[in-house]
């Protein structure tokens, strides 16, 4: 019992600093579910199987990749802003406003998203 009071501990900690994941489960929940409320909807419905998360699991390797592929061309082509990035950005992030921050922050991310249903998309 000690055993397993212990391990749940374990993954409550995992999952606080790792809160984006919880988001992931209720995915996959609200998709392993999603048939009920669609044939309640529309008894003559289909619904997704499970290949339909390849989509998701290419854009993600996609952006990957691209990630990987513009930071080698940003230091080929332009050295100095993968210097600025690697060795400055954190620095001058944190002399920032906080209003500033989240501006900054907020775009990237949403940057980012766009970039992965965007791929998502044309896969």
């Amino acid at each position: 019992m000690k055993h397993f009071k212990s391990f749940f501990k374990d993954v409550w900690n995992y999952v606080k600093v790792w809160r984006e994941l919880s988001s992931i489960v209720v995915g996959f929940i609200l998709w392993m579910k999603s048939h009920i409320l669609l044939r309640w909807i529309d008894p003559t419905s289909a619904t997704y199987d499970a290949g339909i998360f390849q989509i998701i699991l290419f854009a993600v390797i996609a952006l990957f990749v691209l990630h990987g592929v513009v930071r080698i061309l940003m230091k080929l082509i332009w050295p100095t802003t993968d210097n600025y990035l690697d060795n400055e950005f954190a620095t001058d992030f944190k002399t920032l406003e906080s209003w500033q921050k989240l501006k900054l922050t907020t775009s990237i991310f949403f940057a980012f998203l766009f970039a992965a249903v965007l791929l998502a998309r044309v896969l």
